[in-house]
């Protein structure tokens, strides 16, 4: 698993949950104050894609980060480990 760069510069992560289903997770800075509806600087996403390298396929759901002291990384990778250790997806 490895951390790169969406096509707007932002770090992500792309994991295959099972068969076709496939999802991105990533880190935004929101730049539109009246979409920064938790007043933190970052904001963890997650939504379904088709594969890897393409677009998203759902509505992603974003949660506030409240902690500045973990870097982005960091924050991904535990994340895709949490999600797929409570749901039983098996990770290369």
């Amino acid at each position: 698993m490895k951390v790169t760069k969406d096509k707007s510069g932002q770090p992500m992560i792309e994991w295959q949950q099972y068969g076709d289903g496939w999802k991105r997770a990533w880190i935004q800075r929101k730049q539109d104050e009246s979409k920064n509806w938790a007043n933190v600087e970052r904001y963890l996403n997650v939504v379904r894609t088709m594969g890897p390298d393409t677009g998203i396929a759902g509505n992603p759901t974003d949660f506030p980060i409240f902690s500045n002291e973990l870097p982005d990384e960091q924050i991904l990778l535990a994340f895709v480990h949490a999600v797929s250790a409570i749901t039983g997806c098996k990770l290369d």
